[in-house]
């Protein structure tokens, strides 16, 4: 067969035969060609032993004639952040910022898919964490949908397996107490968690893969910017809070011109500008907000302002609507998209919501509808209660800042028969997959890229 190039790192290179829908990826499998902590060995490993219809299918592996590990998944050709890239995707009208009254219907519509899309990544995360797999690379570039509406993580490079010792089959193996903290790297680096921007070597990988999520969930509401390959203007008159950020140099509709969503946390200016980025809007950590603060490498090697963050608030995330803008304490939720990314957006470990304690959270089972794919109920039936299954063990009391909501037993058993109660695969006339190409005029789809 033959395959054309769709992208290439010094990791991988990933390439596409668009006849058969097919793609392969392959890397080195030696250490002078190969980027700590990149693994495709181990990636097709992980992938070889998972199930589940919200992680990307592998095909077939084998060594190609340059001496390469590859492997062949499904082409499937959109990605999540295509989606958010789509002004058509939002719970506001483009003219928001100039006539700011409300249509409620696209909000409904914004969150039906919202939810549905979120729910979907929660069950695969879910999953993965259940199986002691934790991704490190979390973002909206490594989710995919398939033709009928299926939600796909991709990209298990740099995927971490709790074991008692490493693969020593593995290109890097990782010693539980000598993690590399060069993961969640490059253009997409702003989902990273605060922890990695540190030094830290003995992190929780797990909790970092929360974070990650969280600012990810937050990329649902940050401003759309119409932006140019060329463009490197400062001129702009609009605020950070628009929904829409439009340039006066720029026209929209120009085909030279794209929209790009930004990203909660700002990574444009390295470590130390995505470490204050974050700080303005979580606070400066000390070690009463963030108990393991002080024990990071390089957490006192630079002197940063102390600030009190503003929080998850309309100016940063200026595609809330008013009712999603409140949130609960560590004992009582609020049904708001708030309300669940804060609760993975924190500074301690221990107080960041799990994937499987999220499934219960309010914002899911209060809802009036659960659009979902074709056949997605038998996934809350098998996946339910291995989700559940922690890979955590909690070996000690947990302070005040630590604290964090988890569903009882019978909270949980609760969630479940709610959620299985609201689920439909049709809403309104039209299936999960009809309502993508509805907003992004192509075929809902994706496929692996890095």
């Amino acid at each position: 067969m033959d395959f054309d190039i769709l992208s290439q790192s010094p990791a991988s290179t990933v390439s596409l035969n668009i006849q058969h829908s097919i793609v392969v990826k392959r890397a080195s499998t030696k250490h002078r060609s190969t980027p700590e902590p990149h693994d495709i060995r181990k990636e097709i490993r992980l992938l070889s032993g998972l199930d589940h219809p919200g992680i990307v299918t592998i095909l077939d592996s084998f060594v190609d004639d340059n001496g390469n590990l590859a492997y062949y998944m499904p082409y499937l050709p959109f990605s999540l952040i295509e989606l958010l890239e789509t002004p058509a995707f939002s719970p506001h009208p483009f003219t928001a910022s100039l006539r700011p009254q409300r249509d409620l219907a696209k909000e409904d519509r914004f969150f039906t898919i919202s939810r549905s899309i979120i729910l979907q990544a929660l069950f695969a995360l879910s999953y993965l964490h259940a199986n002691h797999i934790a991704h490190r690379d979390i973002k909206p570039e490594n989710f995919l949908f398939s033709e009928d509406g299926h939600l796909k993580l991709i990209d298990f490079g740099i995927a971490y397996e709790a074991t008692e010792e490493p693969d020593p089959t593995d290109v890097w193996p990782e010693p539980r107490d000598r993690l590399y903290f060069e993961v969640s790297t490059g253009k997409t680096s702003g989902y990273r968690a605060p922890e990695l921007l540190f030094g830290s070597r003995n992190y929780d990988p797990f909790a970092i893969d929360r974070w990650s999520f969280g600012a990810t969930l937050a990329s649902f509401f940050t401003p759309l910017c119409l932006t140019s390959p060329d463009d490197d203007s400062d001129d702009d008159n609009s605020t950070q809070s628009d929904p829409f950020i439009v340039p006066t140099h720029l026209n929209v509709s120009s085909p030279d011109t794209h929209w790009s969503r930004e990203t909660l946390y700002d990574s444009s200016r390295g470590e130390i500008g995505l470490a204050w980025s974050i700080f303005k809007i979580n606070g400066t950590p000390n070690k009463d907000t963030w108990p393991e603060w002080e024990s990071l490498p390089q957490s006192q090697t630079l002197m940063f302002n102390d600030v009190v963050g503003k929080g998850l608030v309309k100016d940063v995330l200026p595609h809330l609507t008013p009712e999603e803008e409140t949130k609960g304490d560590s004992s009582r939720p609020e049904p708001t998209i708030v309300d669940l990314m804060s609760r993975f957006l924190r500074y301690p470990y221990r107080a960041r919501l799990s994937f499987a304690n999220a499934l219960g959270h309010p914002w899911f089972t209060q809802a009036d509808t659960i659009l979902i794919p074709p056949g997605y109920e038998s996934v809350l039936e098998e996946h339910w209660n291995l989700a559940y299954s922690s890979s955590e063990i909690d070996e000690h009391p947990r302070l005040e800042v630590e604290k964090v909501w988890e569903p009882s037993v019978e909270e949980s058993t609760v969630a479940k028969a709610v959620l299985e109660s609201k689920m439909v695969e049709a809403w309104k006339g039209k299936t999960l997959a009809n309502w993508l190409v509805d907003l992004a005029g192509v075929r809902p789809a994706a496929n692996e890229t890095s």
